[in-house]
């Protein structure tokens, strides 16, 4: 039996089925899954962290530098997350207020969330492992992918750290919803 055909823009199938789709380019599929992910909401404990992808993906679309993309599980659209390559930098004004002192050596993943009823099978921590190859598409200079995570949602914390993340050590106090960990996950050289 032989693999699927990656579409262009696609992370690539794998042995389980996750696959990462980017929504910015045109296409069928894209269309399909720019579809499918708009239905996406945040789990209700998780509405305070994450706004609903029918209000995030819009955003997306207008924001210089930042690319929304679909996961997919077995071609289905089960979670949506945006590569921000606009990071802040260690020179903000407000102490807590960056996530990093080498912005241009960072992509942001943000927006991230996998369906309600798709959560606890591994689908986010697979997704997690496979952002490599669709961050050094949107990124080509970067040689790491951050993301904060909110203190208060030690579940979404465990995922990225099995997802390959590591905690920084640094916290982010401009959130919205409270002090956020900062993770980091290394680029491989391309």
């Amino acid at each position: 039996m032989t693999a699927p055909r990656t579409a262009p823009g696609a992370a690539g199938p794998h042995r389980s089925g996750i696959e990462l789709l980017r929504l910015d380019r045109p296409g069928p599929r894209t269309e399909r899954a720019r579809a499918e992910v708009g239905g996406l909401r945040p789990a209700p404990g998780q509405r305070r962290f994450v706004d609903p992808v029918a209000a995030t993906l819009p955003k997306a679309d207008a924001a210089t530098g930042q690319v929304p993309f679909a996961v997919l599980s077995g071609g289905e659209a089960v979670g949506f997350g945006i590569l921000d390559t606009s990071v802040p930098s260690g020179s903000g004004v407000v102490p807590g207020t960056a996530i990093t002192d080498s912005p241009e050596s960072a992509v942001l993943l943000r927006s991230f969330l996998i369906a309600l009823e798709r959560q606890g099978q591994g689908i986010g921590r697979t997704a997690c492992t496979r952002l490599g190859p669709l961050a050094r598409e949107v990124a080509p200079a970067a040689r790491e992918i951050l993301l904060t995570v909110n203190t208060a949602n030690p579940a979404a914390r465990r995922a990225y750290l099995a997802g390959g993340f590591t905690d920084t050590g640094r916290l982010y106090l401009g959130g919205d919803a409270g002090p956020q960990h900062v993770l980091a996950k290394p680029l491989p050289s391309s």
